[in-house]
């Protein structure tokens, strides 16, 4: 055969202008229907089988024509089969996906396959349409499925379009007598190890700012997963064949149907709006997606885009648990025989190195056994068998057996035992929260945690659901608990290790945010909720209490710390009052570091650790000895380890100098290696104008910028306009000065500083903005000069991030000494500058400033003067100085001809 010279017969020559167009005003027309019909509503396995089908009419057509002009040739029809595969072959294709062929063949060698597969593929090509295509025989692709997963998965997902159809089904039947049966365990192996990296490429978690609705943990490719193992397990075709065989319950059938309904829904707009494949779900899709699917702002509740992403993660939580269950489910049993078996108590089996029930039945009328489950696979070290993980879910799901629960005085306790224990257990990533929150458990025990779960804050700083990072929180407390961050967290190490009464601490943690489904003022609203589940789970007045009281105060000491002066003897008398006693502020403390450190991965900087370490040892020392104010002692005992870390330097009484005349709350905030190098930065100084170095990396992307020169009025704004017009954002930043010996004051200041546009900050960023700092401190250009032509020649999008409200709070009653200003607002080029200048501008003096960027939100504190050194108490000014601030910042989002 392959001595015969193939020519595409002259036929189809003359007829591929005409295909050509013909299938690109084919593809047009339907694509605008169909989207046009995806703007309207329509399901999305509805719109994605409509393409499919769409797809099969004109390969069909396509097949025919050419079918005909082979058959009319003289080199004839070689044997071949046209065969979806991937997607297309089960027949869902997104309104931009490509769609994927096998050409399937008796010879390979045959030069009138290629012939033919070509003369299908170029009239799909020049019509515009992504074709995936490969050409193979049947033992070819069975030797590739044997060792390859992909093409092991799409013999699952065959399906044939037009051609020899003994071909694909000679391929089906050899497909399970060589691939699947001999080795269904090992397919399943390659299965689940892929699914696992697949995850991990893709974010790790289900619960994603901006999740990736195909590939990501409870996408779609999770569905596709199920029903391969379904497949190769039961040779099921439908999630009908897998009810009848009992592999899954009608229940779970049927929300998977729906779950998968909905991302479809969700990525056919996706698709739709970028014109193109799009499966990252943006900020911007989530709020466009949530009007066109009719989610809309409930007044002073949840936002439509927040009810959106609510409803997405839960449907991608019903793909995971089901595509997880169902995997589970298709593994072969063993032989019951070869299994080694050990009665434990209450009615749980120790069974080939897992956990089960004896009599599953017993479980409805004893619904404490799911408990009992769990606390035996903790203390035995044996994760629960996927056949009593599956009953205990399908239990949880109905109401009343889940208020038999809540009845339950042993369950109750068993849960609190389980929510204290520091030990990994042995279910995935050794969160048992997790588990109990998978199967069902924590919510049939805490309905109140339903309205937060699967809750998303649109914002950029707040990265997990309400519910994950709540049980982070306490993961994280137990990796604190039983000391495997010491190195990195040792004052929170230290004083977990005195823990004496755990239940109230670990219980506060998981609902300090229960109220956020409330609306505003979460803390007071979810204090009340958890008071009513302390209670029901049995806990003691005193220890009730103190959850109510974590709850409540859970934001006071983070806000305190980053927000306010706590060297300010009215700041720490507050705070006290407000904790009332060292066993409280140490559980207060501990909750905090475990809250904010899981946030988000970046939200535990070096600088807030330090702050929220200073702020517990101020307070501690408070409550210790009665006194008030930073520890003087222990600032001068770091001052004395300075120096002696020093002792070998040949110029250490000039570096100590400077340490000695920093002040307390710059030597208390900062590392003893840091001291020391910016010891050295300030020597380095000489008569400069002004001096700028990098210190130490804080992240992979972000850098200590240390600056020194004179101080002056104005100063901040001048030293912010540099950072910005090198197109750097300022995380966070101390601002320090010293008194030298000629009596003149020096301010030393610290900015933590990353690029804008992302990626690491460089060595070779130092020369430029030196330069530019030496040239607006000596009065040779104007921070305004230098900044503005920076801001209107940037040309690239800005990023949509949620809107953040802008709040300006000007008071006197947060210190002793100064106007405290607060500005709340979302973080943009050149805020910092705008802020600064407009507070330079009304002749105030910054002595203090926190600057604090929560993702898109920026936090700024700045402790302000009157040109007398002396609080505003005129309130006129008060409110003007608001006003002024609340025009420059807002001015910021006008183009920059009409800011001007």
């Amino acid at each position: 055969m392959s001595s015969v010279a193939v020519e595409t017969p002259p036929a189809l020559v003359s007829l591929a202008p005409t295909l050509a167009s013909v299938c690109k005003e084919y593809v047009g027309r339907h694509r605008r229907d169909l989207e046009r019909r995806v703007a309207e509503g329509a399901g999305g396995l509805e719109i994605v089988a409509e393409h499919a089908r769409v797809t099969d009419g004109m390969l069909r057509s396509l097949w025919c024509a050419l079918e005909g002009t082979w058959r009319g040739s003289r080199v004839g029809l070689p044997r071949l089969a046209v065969v979806a595969v991937g997607g297309y072959g089960r027949e869902q294709v997104g309104l931009r996906s490509d769609i994927d062929l096998l050409f399937l063949c008796e010879d390979e060698a045959d030069p009138r396959v290629r012939s033919m597969a070509e003369a299908l593929l170029y009239p799909l090509w020049d019509a515009g349409t992504a074709v995936g295509h490969a050409t193979r025989g049947i033992t070819e692709t069975l030797r590739l499925a044997r060792s390859d997963l992909r093409t092991a998965t799409t013999l699952l997902d065959v399906r044939l379009i037009a051609g020899d159809a003994t071909l694909l089904g000679e391929l089906v039947t050899r497909g399970w007598r060589e691939v699947f049966d001999p080795d269904l365990r090992g397919f399943l192996d390659r299965l689940r190890a892929d699914s696992a990296e697949r995850h991990e490429r893709f974010g790790g978690s289900l619960y994603l700012l901006e999740p990736e609705i195909k590939q990501g943990r409870g996408g779609l490719r999770d569905v596709d997963v199920a029903l391969w193992a379904a497949r190769a397990r039961w040779h099921s075709c439908s999630l009908e064949d897998l009810v009848r065989t009992g592999a899954l319950s009608a229940r779970e059938s049927s929300e998977l149907v729906a779950a998968r309904d909905f991302l479809w829904r969700v990525r056919n707009h996706l698709h739709r709006r970028a014109g193109r494949r799009q499966d990252r779900l943006t900020f911007e899709d989530q709020e466009e997606i949530a009007r066109s699917l009719g989610f809309e702002d409930h007044e002073g509740g949840e936002l439509g885009v927040e009810q959106f992403n609510r409803t997405y993660f839960g449907h991608a939580r019903t793909i995971a648990r089901v595509s997880d269950m169902l995997v589970e489910r298709a593994y072969p049993r063993k032989r019951r025989g070869r299994a080694r078996e050990e009665a434990l108590d209450g009615g749980i089996l120790k069974f080939d190195d897992h956990v089960t029930f004896a009599d599953s039945a017993r479980l409805d009328a004893e619904p404490a056994m799911a408990l009992r489950l769990y606390a035996q696979a903790a203390a035995r070290d044996a994760p629960p068998y996927g056949y009593a993980r599956d009953a205990i879910t399908r239990l949880a799901a109905d109401p009343l057996w889940c208020a038999r629960l809540r009845g339950s005085t042993e369950a109750a306790e068993t849960f609190l035992r389980l929510l204290c224990r520091p030990a990994p257990a042995p279910v995935p990533k050794g969160s048992i929260l997790t588990e109990l929150h998978d199967v069902g458990l924590l919510l049939a025990l805490v309905p109140e945690f339903g309205p937060v779960t699967g809750r998303v804050q649109h914002d950029v700083y707040h990265v997990y659901t309400v519910d994950v990072h709540s049980i982070a929180a306490v993961d994280r407390l137990r990796a604190i608990h039983r000391g495997d961050l010491v190195a990195e967290l040792p004052l929170p190490s230290r004083l977990a290790a005195e823990i004496i009464r755990p239940i109230p601490l670990y219980l506060g943690l998981l609902l300090h945010d229960i109220g956020k489904a409330q609306g505003k003022d979460h803390a007071r609203k979810g204090a009340v909720i958890a008071r009513q589940v302390a209670t029901r789970l049995g806990l003691s007045e005193p220890d009730v209490s103190h959850v109510e009281w974590l709850v409540l105060e859970h934001l006071s000491l983070y806000h305190t710390a980053t927000r306010r002066d706590i060297a300010d003897t009215a700041t720490l008398v507050e705070l006290c009052e407000r904790v009332g006693s060292a066993h409280r502020l140490r559980d207060l403390y501990l909750l905090t570091i475990a809250d904010l450190s899981t946030t988000n991965p970046n939200a535990m900087t070096t600088w807030k650790a330090r702050m929220l370490d200073d702020l517990h040892y101020a307070a501690e020392r408070f409550f210790e000895q009665g006194g008030v104010g930073f520890d003087r002692d222990r600032a001068d005992l770091v001052r004395a380890e300075v120096r002696h870390v020093m002792a070998a330097e040949p110029d250490v009484d000039r570096l100590y100098a400077f340490v000695r005349q920093m002040s307390d709350r710059y030597v208390l905030g900062n590392p003893i290696d840091a001291i020391r190098i910016h010891a050295a930065i300030a020597r380095d100084r000489g008569s400069k104008p002004v001096h700028a170095a990098l210190g130490a990396h804080l992240t992979p992307e972000s850098v200590e910028l240390v600056v020194v020169t004179d101080d002056r009025p104005g100063l901040l704004a001048d030293l912010a306009a540099v950072v910005a017009a090198h197109r750097l954002e300022v995380v966070d930043a101390q601002i320090h000065s010293r008194r030298r010996e000629d009596g003149t004051v020096e301010v030393f200041d610290l900015f933590h500083v990353r690029r804008r546009a992302g990626g690491p900050i460089t060595d070779d960023v130092l020369p430029k903005l030196a330069r530019d700092l030496d040239a607006v401190v000596t009065g040779a250009v104007s921070a305004a000069q230098l900044l503005e032509p920076k801001l209107r020649a940037s040309t690239l999008p800005r990023r949509r991030d949620p809107n953040v409200p802008t709040e300006i709070r000007v008071e006197n009653a947060a210190s002793d000494a100064f106007t405290v200003v607060d500005v709340f607002t979302r973080d943009r080029p050149g805020l910092l500058y705008t802020i600064a200048r407009t507070l330079a501008d009304e002749g105030l003096s910054i002595a203090l400033s926190k600057i604090n960027t929560e993702g898109a939100r920026a936090a700024d504190v700045f402790y302000v003067t009157d040109a007398e050194g002396k609080k505003i108490d005129d309130a006129a000014r008060l409110g003007r100085v608001s006003l002024r601030l609340r025009d420059a910042i807002l001015a910021l989002d006008q183009p920059r001809s009409e800011a001007q």
